[in-house]
């Protein structure tokens, strides 16, 4: 099961030794304007029946992320449902549902990798839970591969509503404020807010 076995933010916090802090993450955002191909494609997402987590990712969180993508594809690549295996005794171990890799784009993923998303279907403990295991789980994997970095970003989302988090070393930032879809202008100004201070 790996990842999925986090299910419970205080026992995730306990078993991988992080300290929770919570944080305004953004005090300020740029807006960012989705283009009209996004603000199309959810608008068909809208008229058709999304019942499970599989069709939020596909429908709803994939093209968001895509979008972001593709105005930094010289510099990072975005994944989907790739593995990432560290420690399967410690359960870090699993497919992750997006993350962003500091490289150009490459058919295998390799490190650094900066920010993950994590979708789940209404329990929000669960996916913050799972979210922070694979930050966690990246973090080592950058550590291992020489390619450290200082901190992780991370997204849990139930498709409507959005949650960031940030991993510095033993420290877990859990924003204190939750974005939703009708925030997009927001939730598209973070991802790339978070992306820069990779970059520059």
């Amino acid at each position: 099961m790996g990842y999925s076995n986090y299910k419970n933010l205080r026992q995730t916090l306990k078993k991988l030794a992080l300290e929770e802090i919570d944080t305004f993450l953004f005090p300020t955002i740029n807006l960012v304007q989705p283009s009209e191909w996004l603000l199309q494609t959810l608008s068909i997402a809208e008229r058709l029946p999304i019942t499970n987590e599989k069709g939020k990712s596909e429908r709803i969180i994939a093209p968001i992320l895509s979008e972001v993508a593709l105005q930094y594809e010289s510099q990072i690549t975005l994944f989907s449902g790739e593995d990432l295996p560290v420690d399967a005794d410690k359960d870090l171990s699993g497919p992750c549902d997006f993350f962003f890799a500091k490289h150009p784009k490459k058919q295998v993923m390799q490190a650094p990798i900066i920010t993950l998303v994590e979708a789940k279907d209404e329990d929000f403990e669960y996916g913050q839970a799972q979210c922070i295991a694979q930050m966690y789980g990246s973090q080592r994997f950058n550590q291992e591969e020489g390619k450290d970095i200082p901190y992780i970003y991370g997204c849990a989302v139930t498709g409507g509503e959005w949650k960031f988090l940030r991993l510095e070393g033993s420290h877990i930032y859990i924003d204190n404020k939750n974005y939703y879809l009708a925030e997009l202008p927001k939730i598209l100004g973070i991802f790339h807010q978070i992306i820069q201070s990779y970059l520059y």
